[in-house]
């Protein structure tokens, strides 16, 4: 298991042993060849006040406890960018795609916005394939500084843009969703119920709900909150319900939100089911494509608007 925490005084002789090395020398750009253990510590104390300053986020990767390599994200230039290195007896199994995602995800869930950037020199293909396996695509050409080879060395701009993340929400994410609840033409589709006098009111309804054992997750959109994901039991069945905001309508968001969320559940094995009005056809869409079939119909009254609403209720095929 690959686990990412900060990094202690009790990992400096690995930390160390990590970049004194000259191959990941060359390929790195703030490091020198050869480094010694008061260059290690330095660094790893230096980076750890970046970080109170917010900076950068390091941290140390371990793999059933072993330390295996190190990254994180920081600032350039007002972009957000991200590196990673792997032990050089720890290279070949993956492991740098794995770090990479880790990496990204922990921006996002730090609630960091817009595109994020990584950078590689062009005599190492290998990181440009890494990234490219974690959605990144080519940007641009460049140059960047190495320290080990005393020079500016040509380099790839990689870029990643559009991704969609279900997350764990944060308390400054309810006002985005109590406000997108709030649309009148997104509440009429979904045929929605109950309004809420405000965002505090709104965060207390859910999170209750949540202890009663509903599961609740947020959507990021390039790390922007574009909506919400859900699951509660009702009428003896666990059903899935979601929520996307206007701005982020018909780019494919909805689908890769709940394809993530049913593999985050582990629901793909489960009798999920979920309830859409007829009439919202890019819901059902989104439902099918997921591998949601139809098993029936029903019909809810909607106070929104003010009629009985006719609904297919679909459960997820697991065959």
């Amino acid at each position: 298991m690959l686990e990412m925490k900060p990094l202690t005084e009790a990992d400096l002789e690995a930390y160390f042993d990590l970049f004194n090395d000259q191959g990941l020398a060359r390929n790195a750009g703030t490091v020198p060849h050869p480094v010694d253990l008061d260059w290690a510590r330095e660094r790893m104390i230096s980076r750890r006040e970046a970080e109170a300053n917010g900076e950068l986020k390091d941290r140390g990767f371990f793999e059933d406890g072993r330390f295996v390599g190190s990254g994180g994200y920081f600032f350039r230039n007002g972009e957000l960018e991200i590196g990673y290195s792997v032990h050089r007896n720890e290279r070949g199994r993956g492991l740098a795609t794995r770090m990479a995602r880790m990496v990204v995800a922990m921006a996002r869930e730090d609630r960091l916005k817009g595109p994020i950037i990584a950078n590689y020199f062009t005599d190492n293909p290998a990181s440009g394939r890494v990234l490219e396996k974690v959605g990144f695509a080519r940007a641009g050409l460049g140059t960047g500084t190495s320290m080990a080879r005393e020079g500016e060395i040509e380099s790839q701009r990689m870029e990643l843009r559009g991704d969609v993340r279900v997350v764990d929400p944060v308390v400054s994410d309810y006002p985005v969703l109590f406000e997108q609840q709030l649309d009148e033409d997104a509440r009429w589709q979904a045929g929605a119920s109950r309004v809420y006098a405000s965002a505090g009111e709104y965060q207390a309804h859910m999170e209750a709900a949540m202890a009663a054992g509903a599961v609740r997750r947020t959507i990021l959109h390039e790390g922007h909150v574009a909506g919400y994901l859900a699951s509660s039991d009702r009428q003896g069945m666990r059903e899935v319900s979601y929520w996307l905001g206007r701005a982020h309508w018909g780019q494919g968001i909805a689908t890769k939100a709940l394809a993530e969320f049913l593999d985050q559940m582990g629901t793909r094995k489960s009798a999920l089911c979920a309830r859409v009005a007829k009439d919202h056809p890019a819901s059902l869409r989104v439902l099918e494509k997921c591998g949601f079939v139809r098993i029936g119909e029903d019909s809810f009254y909607s106070d929104t608007r003010g009629e009985q609403v006719e609904e297919y209720i679909y459960r997820l095929n697991n065959r």
